[in-house]
């Protein structure tokens, strides 16, 4: 556990810190802002290699756009190069054409191809201008540095993928079987279980020792957090610290793992990756209000323990496999489906063709990214640049999402498909309530006719208040619990669109089929002509035989619990990817998931009371400079919390936040845990952007870690972290006694404990006691001594909260 005293003033700079206690925070955390922008700075000057997540914006966002709109006057097999200005080879856009660079990385303003496409300069492409999202996203591409992964040409055209070769890349092989390996007795003794086997043999093949084990309050405090993203309570400290059986620990994860707060924590790694949201975000950002029973349901059944393969299975096919005896377990079918409808979509796209194939490439987009670590829609345009995936491949995978139901309608302002829960009660509620509507129908007909026939004076304003009371019944019918969800839809085999445009179409159609390199080693099943194929991909995925689901899912948990994967790129194992650090290690789990039943409880059991997981964060400078990264497993990496247990570690120490499940809350200024707060993606909650909560729209496939000014600001001047530390402080100030001096110190103690969960230092101590002198003495003008008091041990619990301690875990 790391030092507070060397993260946050608390001597004899907190005197000058405290002079003016009511303008020190913004002062004070500008300069440390300044200090973390010119670090930032003047670490950003080593070699640079691409981030996946950039690779895939452009394989997605900008290379489609260029060869659909650009390539046919600007590429190597142009008949004549406009302009001189090639746009297909990273080198050729930035070298430019006649008119000088198209690109200045970092610049969108200086940018000659994107004021071109806002048609300032040039007009590109002449047929008429792109729309605004498109322009936005290459802003967006070169404000972000315009990472471009076309580098490498045979007299100036892509190579082909070598697809014999291809099929021999470690993430293509079928899983292989290994043993855990053989080792000396010292390693044996260090050993809980067979992941440290593999761990072991590669550290003493490099020269290293594994760092010694975490002592007892680092070790629960990282489990809980890993488990349910809360700290542990002083009592569960101290419960795990009287424990002295051999099995302490072990009754720690399955403690947190029966806690309702699991499937709030591992539910929301699930969310990222398939691009959770409420709200629709592209061009009109309507409300999703049905979203959030999707987001219950992966919570709930994370809770229950669903094994992997049927949780995926039935958020592709739910609505498809048979329907159970129990409503609540039927419905639950429908709601899963909802991971294919929850995506962005420009509802207000008139054409309604390219609206759908649009759809269709975003559900190809997360599910091959989530399920196969694959790329696949960069297919979409062309054969993969990098991996052996044709464009046959990708429309024969488009199939099967084309034909499923998506969307309810194709109208000006198009609305996604929603399904009722089934309810035998609602049903009935329904059928006794219907007459009454009938009966008003049939007196507002009566009336219209006797009106007509002039049998009756009937005026306009007693037709209209019959109306009314037809609109009022109706609207008052009880109503199903509807469900973001999908419904197959007519079966419809694609032609290749060729250029990814919907209006060019090759002449043959390609069947709906699994991609072509993985059923060399998992056979596809056949697709009959009346289903869409949803069932039989789903299936698919999930086979034994599929060398890549099962170790992207393994990669995945490995990677929420150590913070790196074994494959550094946990959604793409393509032939661009690096290979994994343990590619043993990485299969024995991928085979031991399947072992286990798919069980995500089991798999954390086996990774968290293995040696390796419960090892200190402890450097060696010798490992330090051999292995930086700690790719070997030395140690267990320290790790920044995400946004979301940031935020309910603030509420949750201030006694605040509020436990309720389920729904979601009104707004961001809720309580409740971030889980259940509403995700606007056009407008995303500040707090959640600053700690790195990224673009909501696509999968995540990990959450970035940064350093920025406004971090540190938000920690000091949030009021959220204001009031907390407010309440923190008077909780413990129920525990003070007439003596001031030991009362502070016991105090000290109990504040330490609440926040880090260790005692402090006596270095902390003392330092900690000073700051709430000097603070006292500066806030000499409050009258009122317990206010005063109240005051000054507010800052100081703001002050810790604000340290890297807080919001690390070791």
């Amino acid at each position: 556990m790391g030092d507070v005293s060397d993260r946050v003033c608390l001597g004899a700079d907190a005197t000058r810190a405290v002079r003016r206690l009511r303008g020190w925070q913004l002062r004070g955390m500008l300069v440390c802002a300044y200090l973390i922008a010119g670090a930032a700075l003047a670490a950003d000057d080593g070699p640079k290699t691409l981030n996946p997540a950039d690779v895939q914006f452009f394989e997605s966002k900008i290379r489609p756009v260029l060869v659909k709109h650009c390539y046919e006057c600007h590429s190597a097999n142009s008949k004549i190069v406009r302009g001189g200005l090639q746009l297909d080879h990273r080198d050729a856009i930035r070298k430019g054409g006649d008119s000088g660079p198209a690109v200045e990385p970092g610049s969108p303003d200086d940018s000659l191809l994107l004021s071109s496409l806002k048609h300032e300069s040039f007009e590109m492409p002449p047929k008429g201008r792109l729309p605004d999202d498109v322009i936005a996203d290459f802003a967006k591409w070169i404000e972000n540095g315009a990472v471009d992964p076309r580098t490498e040409t045979i007299h100036g055209k892509l190579k082909p993928v070598d697809w014999d070769a291809a099929a021999q890349h470690w993430a293509f092989k079928p899983i292989s079987n290994n043993a855990p390996p053989e080792i000396d007795d010292a390693e044996a003794d260090w050993a809980k279980n067979p992941i440290d086997q593999f761990v072991a043999k590669k550290l003493r093949l490099a020269g290293h020792a594994p760092a010694p084990r975490a002592e007892k309050r680092t070790l629960i405090r990282r489990a809980t957090f890993d488990l349910i993203g809360l700290p542990p309570t002083v009592d569960e400290v101290h419960a795990f610290l009287a424990d002295d059986s051999p099995d302490a620990f072990a009754k720690v994860v399955d403690r947190l793992l029966a806690s309702p707060r699991y499937g709030e924590r591992w539910g929301r790694h699930w969310l990222d990756l398939v691009r959770y949201a409420n709200t629709n975000g592209a061009d009109e950002n309507h409300s999703l209000p049905n979203a959030w029973r999707f987001r219950d349901w992966v919570v709930q059944k994370v809770n229950d323990d669903l094994p992997l393969n049927d949780f995926i299975v039935q958020q592709l096919a739910g609505d498809l496999l048979p329907v159970p005896n129990d409503e609540r377990a039927a419905g639950d079918l429908i709601t899963a489906t909802g991971m294919l409808v929850i995506g962005p979509k420009m509802l207000a796209e008139q054409d309604k063709d390219k609206m759908i194939i649009d759809i269709v490439d975003e559900q190809i987009d997360t599910v091959s990214r989530t399920m196969l670590g694959l790329t696949v829609a960069c297919a979409r345009c062309h054969d993969h640049k990098f991996d052996p995936i044709s464009a046959e491949d990708y429309y024969a995978l488009a199939g099967i999402f084309y034909s499923t139901q998506s969307m309810a309608n194709r109208d000006f302002v198009s609305k996604w498909l929603e399904r009722p829960r089934p309810s035998k009660e609602i049903e009935a509620q329904r059928l006794a309530y219907q007459p009454r509507i009938d009966e008003a129908k049939a007196e507002l007909k009566r009336m219209k006719k006797a009106r007509a026939k002039a049998t009756e004076p009937i005026s306009d304003a007693d037709l209209k208040k019959q109306e009314e009371v037809v609109e009022k019944l109706t609207k008052e019918m009880p109503a199903f619990d509807m469900v973001m969800a999908v419904d197959e839809d007519k079966p419809t085999d694609l032609p290749v669109h060729i250029r990814a445009n919907h209006l060019t179409l090759s002449p043959d159609v390609v069947p709906r089929a699994m991609p072509t390199i993985l059923t060399k080693t998992a056979a596809a099943p056949p697709i009959q002509n009346e289903s869409s194929g949803r069932l039989q991909l789903a299936r698919w995925l999930v086979s034994e035989e599929n060398p890549l689901t099962t170790r992207v899912m393994a990669n995945r948990i490995w990677m929420w619990h150590f913070g790196n994967a074994l494959v550094r790129s946990p959604s793409n194992f393509g032939l661009q990817s690096e290979p994994p650090t343990h590619p043993e290690l990485l299969d024995w789990l991928a085979k031991e998931l399947v072992r286990r039943n798919w069980s995500l409880k089991d798999m954390h059991r086996l990774i968290m009371l293995s040696a390796t997981y419960q090892m200190s964060s402890e450097a060696s400078p010798a490992a330090e400079v051999e292995d930086p990264e700690n790719r070997l497993l030395r140690r267990q990496n320290r790790r920044r919390l995400e946004a979301e247990p940031i935020r309910d570690s603030i509420l949750f120490v201030g006694g605040a936040l509020d436990m309720t499940m389920g729904d979601i809350a009104a707004n961001t200024n809720s309580n409740r845990r971030a889980i259940y707060l509403p995700i606007n993606r056009s407008a995303l909650y500040e707090m959640f952007s600053t700690f790195d909560y990224v673009e909501t729209s696509n999968h995540i496939e990990q959450r970035p870690t940064t350093t920025i000014p406004q971090q540190s600001l938000f920690m000091m001047n949030s009021p959220i972290v204001i009031r907390q530390a407010e309440n923190v402080a008077k909780e413990l100030l129920k525990n003070s006694s007439t003596d001031t001096a030991n009362s502070d110190r016991q105090l000290i103690g109990m504040a330490f404990e609440r926040l880090f969960s260790r005692p402090p230092k006596e270095e902390e101590q003392q330092r900690a006691q000073r700051f709430l002198a000097d603070a006292d003495q500066n806030l000499s003008s409050v009258e009122d001594s317990e206010e005063r008091r109240v005051q000054a041990w507010a800052a100081l619990c703001r002050t810790l909260i604000a340290t890297n301690e807080f919001i690390f875990v070791e």
